[in-house]
């Protein structure tokens, strides 16, 4: 739940702290440090309150979020309060929520209609090589703005970070030249583009080549001819990927700096995988999850109104069961259930260092988000059973939680 914070803990963050994340060799706990730093010196600042009713439709939550970090002249680090409209839920699991919804909208898309578009994607592509979408309605809404507040903000409050950007916009957005950025034909969602640049950096006889004749005329290049092929092939892409998109990387980078990351960004470059890593880097693993679980103690177990006893024969082996099926649920659904799984538990899709489990009488698996412990009903003696009511549990994040 959230709380206040003592003024004992404020000087002890503030003393521990201070500059800390320059010399730290962890690249984790110098993002963790740097964020502490700024959020704790804004902390006497009026909140942020974002409130998202989950009774409306998806295009109104959608719009909410997007209204939300619109907002010019917004100090990002003050303090953030959430609120889940139409659900019980309270504390810190409703930030973690948040903070995952954002990020998820930010891949997915959203459900707002810019240019004719039903659902709204900020960056298209194919994974690790997603750039920003070259759409002027975007642009004009300040879209690449409000990707930059998001992505910084969720990054602040130590929530998830945006997987799969292509190395080649990461290298622009942070300053890079163009004379060593790392641009690749994947790089290119254009496929019809694609197809001109491979013609050209191929060999073969250049036949029918109007189109690519057109397109460079377009882009103010010269004709294609048997000696500027490979020349105009480069000069194509790095115009498809990079020239093209210019503007919505300054908006990009304009949304980080507000959130106060950029001092970070600069000077601890090794941070820059953490707030953009690769989708395969993002991917949560069983073992990952395995290693962040408190199980249940065989001595005491929490049955009768969730409170602790001890523990006889019958009630160690449910125990024993109802955790064995959750490891063998773990170990066998997919990165993206896994996924819903820690969202459910905790809130977001960021494994916790500490995931609690409980057994429980119960009808229903429930969780307490705030306080990161999943509630497993003792019932169970089948295994199909159990796996269809964790997957229908889980299924309620999108609308809510389904805990306490």
């Amino acid at each position: 739940m959230i709380g206040s914070v003592s003024t004992e803990m404020e000087e002890e963050i503030t003393t521990s702290t201070t500059g800390e994340w320059r010399t730290v060799s962890d690249p984790k706990q110098a993002g963790w440090l740097f964020s502490q730093e700024l959020l704790h010196s804004s902390r006497g600042s009026k909140s942020l309150f974002l409130s998202v009713d989950i009774r409306q439709d998806k295009e109104e939550q959608d719009q909410t979020l997007v209204t939300f970090y619109k907002r010019d002249n917004v100090q990002w680090t003050s303090p953030l309060r959430c609120k889940l409209q139409g659900d019980v839920a309270t504390g810190s699991g409703v930030d973690r929520h948040m903070m995952s919804s954002v990020i998820f909208k930010l891949m997915s898309g959203f459900h707002i209609n810019f240019g004719g578009a039903a659902i709204t994607k900020i960056f298209e592509g194919e994974p690790d090589h997603l750039v920003p979408s070259v759409s002027d309605e975007l642009l004009c809404n300040n879209m690449f703005t409000v990707a930059g507040r998001m992505i910084g903000h969720s990054f602040l409050h130590h929530g998830p970070s945006f997987p799969g950007l292509s190395p080649a916009i990461i290298h622009i957005l942070l300053g890079g030249s163009l004379e060593t950025i790392p641009v690749t034909i994947r790089d290119c969602p254009d496929l019809d583009i694609r197809d001109a640049v491979k013609m050209l950096e191929g060999d073969a006889e250049l036949k029918e080549c109007d189109a690519i004749h057109q397109l460079s005329l377009s882009w103010e290049l010269p004709a294609p001819n048997a000696t500027n092929r490979k020349w105009l092939s480069e000069k194509l892409l790095l115009h498809a990927v990079i020239e093209r998109t210019r503007h919505q990387i300054n908006q990009f980078r304009k949304g980080l700096q507000e959130t106060g990351l950029w001092p970070l960004l600069i000077h601890r470059t090794d941070v820059i995988r953490l707030l953009f890593p690769r989708e395969s880097e993002a991917q949560v693993t069983p073992q990952i999850i395995l290693d962040c679980i408190i199980w249940p103690s065989s001595i005491t177990v929490i049955f009768e109104s969730y409170k602790v006893q001890d523990a006889g024969e019958s009630d160690v082996m449910d125990v024993c069961r109802v955790s064995g099926y959750l490891k063998t649920f773990i170990g066998d659904v997919s990165p993206a259930e896994l996924k819903s799984l820690v969202k459910f538990w905790i809130g977001w899709e960021v494994p916790a260092k500490v995931m609690k489990v409980e057994i429980v009488e119960a009808t229903l698996p429930t969780a307490l988000t705030c306080f990161e412990r999943l509630r497993l009903p003792r019932h169970y003696t089948a295994y199909k059973t159990f796996h269809q009511d964790l997957c229908a549990c889980m299924s309620t994040c999108d609308s809510g939680f389904g805990s306490e």
